[in-house]
């Protein structure tokens, strides 16, 4: 019975825990949501850990500089670090959110860190507000969370003259005022040299807010005047004048401008101004009063924005709503290891976010079939790993499958030798599914794009394109898998041309000599039909385009950096610049050791990657990376750095995933503690 007691408890306490974190706040609707797992990320490295770090001390020192505090631990701020830390965005048709959701534990902490605390925010029972001097963001806290918000207007919303006119915001164009009959005062003369005038917007409290927001504050450029073109005969007359006329500037009153639909009123201060002449004061007239009735807009619009935003973090605050957490697809994507995650809700939402942007061509599904996005950062004892995962559309992951329905020729794994290579790409598709599916996914992309009255002419073209193409017999001559190795780098001597100038500027072409760093690279190919590769060999050697000795042909181009060579072997196309591993292929004496690791990584995967930094350790030349004492700390860096890897995943479902991971030397505790290392490496 005492056990059952226990364990009930110990259910309780976790789900107390999950409900007060703060994804529950986070409403169903967000664009995209980030995650910070503070209890994973302090499980690899203690605070005290933290505090003594390279890092820890930079972020102290700054904070305490900038603040003119003395903070000695980063719990000092306040926030409740064994909890998780959030960012969402929102999107409308109207303004963007961005949103962060920080756990607090000591709110007095928090607070500390805001100078002059007492006017800078407003109290409402437990809960505190502070808006910021651009007031287009706000933080709202309470003793177990601090919100912070900032919005964005979209300008496409108030493209629209419906709703624009809705809130009482103008399409402001230059000379429009003149067309409504707006009247500047004549007497208002500008100066000939650029003058800034602040407008001071002060808007009346919100209902039901309890403060007043800010000052906003929006500068008017005055236009420069174009000065008198001065001729010679004004300049004779100018020396021989000696009297000086002292024009005395008119005093001009404040001009106060009330809007009554938002409440702001608009002043212009005193500003002194030199007289100009005539024939320019129109058009700087003109300048000047759509510079003013665009601030006057600009500043509406930043009103509203304020007004959405108070409303936005209200409803945080004090209303239900249903959460994100009612999303499956976040849901799924989630995993308890990870100490951050980011979730996107889909690929089409990111292009109908800027799609207004593009007119009429943001109407379309550009990204129709694309699903959510995510993406994971694990850390542990032995690697770093960020994991990634897209949903497709049932028809899309199924044509995916059929493409990705091949493996590497292990015929490559011969000519990989782990020991020596610095890296490695290497991929495998069908080429036959790819051009058979080809067709189809064009239309799905870009058919919407095009229009419906395009309908015929893409059905035609991917008929066209499915005729014209054997899919088999160009999957025989090119089957779809390819390694690309770069085993090493020299130095070498190249030639190249430039021009040099006589002292009548006449132009001499002149070849001259310099040393390069290049890679030794290997490149190869899968190929079971090799009649059209033997054609255009024979093409080449009639054109002297490619010369051929022992079997190996060279690409003949004077202006390449570096000699290509080519051959075939074996159902194998092969390509590189070095005639010495080329020429050790050809007669079988080619000798190299795949470790295990590789091996595997290649053989597995459609897509996989490996940099090895240790085999670039004293690789590059001091002179190209800044010199001797650069290139010892980029070696240094390279030391201490393991392999980094990436791969493909095979497709589950409807997911289509992939890992980047980087091994962690010995001697480290954990992958947290070897990125601060690296970083405070680097910045030495």
């Amino acid at each position: 019975m005492k056990k059952i007691l226990i364990a009930i408890t110990l259910l309780f306490l976790v789900k107390l825990n999950y409900a007060q974190d703060l994804v529950k706040k986070i409403p169903s609707n967000a664009f995209t949501v980030a995650t910070i797992k503070g209890d994973n990320v302090f499980k690899l490295m203690f605070v005290k850990d933290f505090n003594e770090s390279f890092v820890g001390k930079k972020l102290l020192t700054e904070t305490s500089k900038s603040l003119d505090k003395n903070f000695t631990s980063i719990e000092d701020f306040g926030i409740n670090l064994e909890k998780n830390m959030y960012y969402f965005n929102q999107l409308s048709d109207s303004i963007t959110y961005n949103c962060f959701l920080i756990p607090l534990k000591d709110a007095a902490k928090f607070e500390n860190l805001i100078n002059d605390k007492d006017k800078k925010f407003k109290t409402e029972g437990d809960i505190r507000t502070m808006v910021l001097p651009d007031s287009l963001s706000i933080i709202k806290w309470n003793n177990s969370m601090m919100y912070f918000v900032t919005g964005s207007i979209k300008t496409s919303f108030f493209a629209d003259s419906a709703k624009s006119a809705l809130y009482g915001i103008k399409d402001v164009g230059y000379g429009s005022q003149w067309n409504n009959d707006t009247i500047i005062d004549s007497t208002a003369v500008v100066t000939p040299v650029a003058v800034d005038s602040t407008y001071m917007a002060t808007p009346e409290p919100m209902d039901g807010q309890g403060f007043d927001p800010p000052l906003v504050k929006v500068k008017i450029q005055k236009k420069t005047p174009i000065k008198k073109i001065t001729t010679k005969k004004n300049i004779s007359k100018k020396k021989s004048t000696k009297r000086k006329v002292i024009v005395k500037p008119k005093k001009n009153k404040a001009v106060e401008e009330e809007f009554v639909a938002n409440s702001v009123v608009i002043t212009e201060p005193d500003s002194t101004y030199m007289v100009t002449p005539p024939s320019s004061a129109y058009g700087d007239e003109m300048y000047d009063g759509y510079q003013k009735e665009r601030a006057e807009q600009d500043a509406k619009k930043k009103q509203l924005a304020f007004v959405w935003m108070t409303a936005q973090a209200d409803k945080i605050f004090n209303s239900n709503y249903e959460s994100i957490e009612s999303n499956k697809s976040y849901t799924t994507s989630l995993d308890s290891k990870a100490i951050a995650e980011l979730w996107v809700s889909s690929l089409q939402d990111v292009y109908n976010s800027i799609a207004p942007e593009f007119g009429t061509y943001g109407k379309t599904g550009l990204m129709k079939g694309y699903g959510s996005l995510n993406a994971k950062l694990f850390m542990d004892k032995t690697s770093f790993r960020i994991s990634t995962g897209l949903e497709l559309a049932k028809d899309q992951a199924d044509a995916y499958k059929k493409i990705m329905n091949r493996k590497l020729n292990k015929n490559f794994l011969k000519y990989i030798d782990s020991e020596k290579a610095i890296g490695f790409m290497g991929y495998s598709i069908d080429t036959k599914a790819y051009l058979e599916e080809f067709p189809k996914l064009m239309k799905q992309t870009y058919g919407a794009f095009l229009g419906a009255r395009m309908d015929e002419e893409i059905e035609l073209g991917t008929d066209l394109f499915s005729l014209l193409l054997d899919e088999e017999a160009v999957s025989k001559v090119v089957k779809g898998d390819a390694l690309f190795v770069i085993n090493g780098l020299n130095s070498k001597e190249v030639t190249y041309t430039s021009y040099e100038y006589d002292d009548d500027y006449n132009r001499k072409e002149v070849t001259k000599t310099k040393k390069e760093t290049l890679p030794d690279f290997l490149f190869m190919f899968s190929s079971e039909d090799n009649r059209l590769m033997n054609k255009l060999i024979k093409y080449g050697i009639n054109k002297n385009y490619v010369t051929v000795n022992n079997n190996i042909y060279k690409i003949e181009e004077k202006k390449s950096p570096i000699d290509i060579y080519f051959m075939i072997k074996d159902g194998i196309v092969f390509f590189g610049n070095s005639i010495t591993e080329l020429e050790s292929i050809s007669n079988g004496s080619f000798n190299t050791s795949i470790s295990k690791t590789h091996k595997t990584l290649l053989a597995k995967n459609n897509f996989s990657f490996l940099f090895n930094a240790k085999n670039l350790v004293g690789k590059v030349p001091n002179e190209e990376i800044g010199g001797e004492e650069t290139a010892k700390k980029f070696n240094e860096t390279l030391g201490k750095m393991g392999n980094i890897y990436m791969k493909s995943n095979p497709i589950k479902g409807n997911i289509v995933s992939a890992d980047i991971s980087a091994e962690i030397p010995n001697g480290h505790e954990n992958a947290l503690k070897y990125l601060f290392s690296l970083i405070e490496n680097a910045s030495k």
